[in-house]
């Protein structure tokens, strides 16, 4: 079963948590290439586990009609998921995230 033949079957609503496990341990090799730059930050573990919620997002997302293979397609929803993860849970000190962004931003200007 392809990829996106899985995901029409979550769609549908058949054996949603088969079909997602499914989903998450064929793709394993490629959800670790997509989260291993972020493995310095927070154990790998952890990571994983907020990349199976962004596999989740890009399965709610997904337009099967638009001709994009499905990881292409999840490997924004999965990295964004592991992103905020990152933000929320990355530093002692709870910053709001546009303000990081404008601290990156001045840092950026001055390097």
């Amino acid at each position: 079963m392809t990829n996106e033949q899985i995901v029409s079957e979550i769609r549908n609503g058949y054996s949603v948590t088969d079909y997602m496990q499914l989903l998450y341990e064929s793709n394993l090799p490629l959800i670790k290439k997509f989260i291993k730059p972020y493995a310095a930050y927070e154990p790998m573990e952890d990571l994983l586990q907020e990349s199976y919620f962004g596999l989740w997002e890009a399965v709610q997302h997904y337009e099967t009609s638009v001709n994009v293979r499905f990881m292409d397609y999840a490997e924004y929803w999965i990295r964004q998921s592991v992103q905020c993860y990152l933000e929320k849970c990355g530093f002692t000190i709870g910053i709001p995230s546009h303000t990081r962004h404008k601290i990156a931003h001045l840092l950026y200007l001055t390097n």
